[in-house]
C-alpha cells in the first residue's frame, strides 16, 4: 500500500451552541462542535474521543454522507464497494455480504463515505485517539444527533470514558432504523471477507465540497 497521501489541514470551525458530551453506544465520547441548528441544516460536526480498539460495527447511513478525519492517525476505516439504497435490504439479508477494505488512516488524512455504503471504524492503536466526523445534511428529517443523544449517555468530561451500559448497547441496534441507519450487531453480520488494501473504487475525499460546506463557520472564526 502506498504511503503517499495528501494531508488535509482541517480548519478551525466556530463552535455553535453548547451540546452535552455524550458517551456513544459504541464506546466513544462525542463533543458536538456544530449542528444543523446553528448552520442552517448543512452539517453536523463532532470531535470524538475513542479508546483503544473501540469503534462502531459495520453500518449504513441512508440519510447522510460522512467525512472521517484522523488528526493523529491511529484508526482503520472499513468500507464496502456496494450501494444499499433500500433500508429493507442489507448485506446478508436480501443481498450478499460485503467484502470490505480496511483503510489505515494516516495523520491528518481525510476520507469520505457516501450514504448507502457499508462502513465503520476502529481505533487500532494502543492509546486513546481523536476522530473528527462530519455528517451532511443535518436537518430535522436527516439528523442522527438524536440517535447518539437517546442511545448514549451524557457525561461531564471527555476523559469520562467507560464501557457503555447494557441498554446503550441495545439501543445502538434498536434505535438505528428510526434514524435511517442499518446497524449491525457484530462485524461479521454484514461482512464476508476483508481486504487489507486501498481499492480502485475508493471515493474521492471531496475536500473541496467539505470546505465549501463549512465555509461560513471558517469565516466567523477568522
Amino acid at each position: 500500500m502506498s504511503t503517499e497521501y495528501e494531508v488535509f489541514d482541517f480548519p478551525e470551525i466556530k463552535r455553535g451552541p453548547e451540546k452535552p458530551l455524550v458517551l456513544g453506544p459504541a464506546g466513544e465520547v462525542f463533543d458536538f462542535v456544530q449542528t444543523g441548528e446553528s448552520n442552517g441544516g448543512k452539517y453536523l460536526f463532532s470531535k470524538l474521543t475513542v479508546p483503544p480498539h473501540v469503534g462502531p460495527p459495520p453500518h449504513i447511513h441512508h440519510r447522510t454522507d460522512e467525512w472521517f478525519y484522523a488528526p493523529n492517525g491511529g484508526f482503520s476505516i472499513f468500507m464496502g464497494p456496494n450501494e444499499f439504497p433500500d433500508l429493507d435490504i442489507t448485506p446478508g439479508n436480501g443481498a450478499e455480504k460485503e467484502t470490505v477494505s480496511m483503510l489505515p488512516m494516516r495523520p491528518k488524512e481525510l476520507l469520505y463515505v457516501p450514504r448507502n455504503y457499508t462502513h465503520g471504524f476502529v481505533n487500532t492503536s494502543s492509546v486513546t485517539q481523536e476522530m473528527w466526523l462530519v455528517w451532511t445534511p443535518d436537518t430535522p428529517e436527516s439528523s442522527i444527533l438524536p440517535y447518539f443523544m437517546n442511545a448514549g449517555k451524557v457525561v461531564t468530561s471527555k476523559q469520562e470514558i467507560a464501557e457503555p451500559d447494557f441498554m446503550s448497547r441495545i439501543r445502538l441496534i434498536s434505535m438505528a432504523r428510526d434514524y435511517g441507519i442499518n446497524q449491525s450487531a457484530d462485524f461479521w453480520d454484514f461482512v464476508q471477507h476483508v481486504v487489507e488494501d486501498r481499492p480502485d473504487w475508493l471515493p474521492s475525499d471531496r475536500r473541496a465540497t467539505l470546505l465549501n460546506l463549512i465555509h461560513d463557520e471558517i469565516e466567523a472564526q477568522a
